[in-house]
């Protein structure tokens, strides 16, 4: 009996000492804290801005039609085992606006591991390029969007506010934030017609 009960110990200890083989390690993890949605020689594409603690975030530019097929893109060939549930912002280039907003605010509205807190906002080439020069700028653009909205109430930030606004007010205009930087990013109201 004795005999027994010390082997089904040691095989208790054996089977607990296996690890965790199948996770995920946080080194072959991305965590995708931004997206920027712009045109780079004529083609439209998705930059996918890492989260890291290095002074210039990785990024990596995926040439899609669309988000969803730079999601798709970025975890086949690009980016494997990366995760969107942190991102804080998906940031569109003003002349992309008509052509991506509803399309991608829906894709993101319908999946469950976007963070529901996502920010989007409009912005310039100099907004774009600031982003990737420094994780410092990526926290001042954040900054600039809450206080445009702390000023303007009325401003849709979230995704999921933007989504709703499309879907219930069809030819109607609302406000999103506008993100620019000509000297230093700033933040300000910007009409988006939904029809």
């Amino acid at each position: 009996m004795k005999i027994k009960l010390v082997l089904l110990i040691c095989l208790l200890c054996c089977l607990s000492m296996q690890g965790c083989q199948t996770s995920r390690q946080l080194e072959t993890a991305a965590v995708i804290q931004s997206v920027g949605v712009s045109r780079i020689n004529g083609q439209l594409c998705y930059t996918f801005y890492k989260l890291s603690s290095d002074e210039k975030p990785p990024k990596t530019v995926v040439p899609a039609s669309s988000f969803e097929e730079a999601c798709r893109k970025a975890g086949v060939q690009y980016i494997p085992h990366f995760s969107l549930a942190k991102l804080k912002m998906l940031l569109v280039h003003r002349e992309l606006v008509n052509e991506v907003m509803r399309r991608d605010m829906e894709y993101i509205s319908t999946r469950t591991y976007f963070s529901p807190v996502a920010y989007v906002c409009v912005c310039d080439d100099s907004a774009l390029n600031a982003l990737g020069i420094s994780t410092e700028e990526q926290h001042e653009a954040e900054q600039q969007l809450l206080l445009c909205r702390q000023r303007h109430p009325k401003v849709k930030l979230s995704y999921i506010s933007i989504y709703n606004c499309m879907r219930k007010n069809h030819g109607n205009v609302f406000d999103i934030v506008y993100l620019s930087s000509v000297k230093e990013l700033r933040a300000e109201p910007m009409p988006l017609n939904c029809g």
